[in-house]
């Protein structure tokens, strides 16, 4: 069988939920190995949609491949061009994660992010607010701590703000709790893989550096690489697409905690 390298447009988690969206959708071979599907959810950069992503271009032709052939699922929801996980945002991720596993026998053990810009950081304010949920996120270039980003890029301060219906002038404390670097502990058992160019001047290397640091010193498993010469560009990606896929398809069979769905989630998530 051939990787066929073309998508599905879905709606999901089916026709009728007030949750569904359009997704993108790259379904795994049948089986591997006998085992049930993977699902790894692709949360796109600023401006994006389930047309027009990162993981559509060249510099991620590998992972789609690898992914494909693992037996996994790969779907880019899309959930707003600016959404930076907002309420709306995180239901309908919910939803395509809790019919993933009901109606395609994904495996509640292998549901894992790639989320570049603010998809990355959206991967990790979804794990932050969903604990138990995700078992492993990979993020590129993301924001890790939205205080010091709105001092640092103050044009995207009041999108963010937006996006969570709140004015900007009252936004330190979103800010505040939209931060991934203020929540080490939620990751304590989900590890991260980190990519950063030393280049960035849209989200400067240093919110990589400084999160990775953090989770190392909270015993949390995280792996950092920072790419020389490389900025906010997808490019970034090339090289290390061999050991993305390595990383997010082995960590349910070398990181084995219990992983959570909304039936068995006793957390109430805001």
């Amino acid at each position: 069988m051939t990787f066929p390298d073309k998508p599905d447009y879905l709606i999901l988690p089916r026709n009728g939920d007030p949750s569904s969206v359009e997704c993108a959708a790259y379904p795994p071979r049948v089986s591997v190995n006998g085992k049930s599907a993977g699902i790894v959810l692709h949360l796109y950069g600023s401006n994006g949609s389930a047309r027009f992503y990162n993981m559509m271009r060249e510099p991620y032709a590998t992972v789609r491949r690898l992914l494909w052939e693992r037996g996994y699922w790969l779907l880019i929801p899309d959930l707003g061009p600016t959404h930076w996980m907002n309420d709306k945002a995180a239901k309908a991720l919910d939803a395509i994660i809790e019919g993933t596993i009901r109606d395609h026998g994904v495996d509640p053990a292998r549901v894992n992010i790639l989320g570049t810009s603010m998809g990355g950081s959206s991967g990790f304010i979804y794990t932050t607010r969903h604990p138990g949920r995700v078992r492993a996120i990979c993020a590129v270039f993301p924001t890790t701590d939205f205080e010091q980003w709105a001092q640092e890029t103050p044009q995207y301060s009041r999108v963010v703000a937006n996006a969570h219906g709140v004015e900007l002038q009252e936004a330190a404390s979103l800010f505040h709790a939209l931060s991934p670097i203020n929540h080490p502990e939620s990751f304590k058992n989900v590890p991260v893989l980190l990519i950063h160019g030393d280049t960035d001047s849209i989200v400067p290397t240093h919110h990589s550096q400084n999160f990775s640091a953090s989770l190392r010193r909270h015993g949390c498993p995280v792996t950092y690489r920072e790419a020389q010469g490389i900025g906010h560009e997808d490019s970034i990606v090339e090289p290390f697409q061999q050991e993305i896929v390595d990383f997010l398809t082995n960590s349910a069979a070398t990181f084995d905690t219990p992983i959570t769905t909304r039936e068995n989630d006793d957390s109430n998530p805001k």
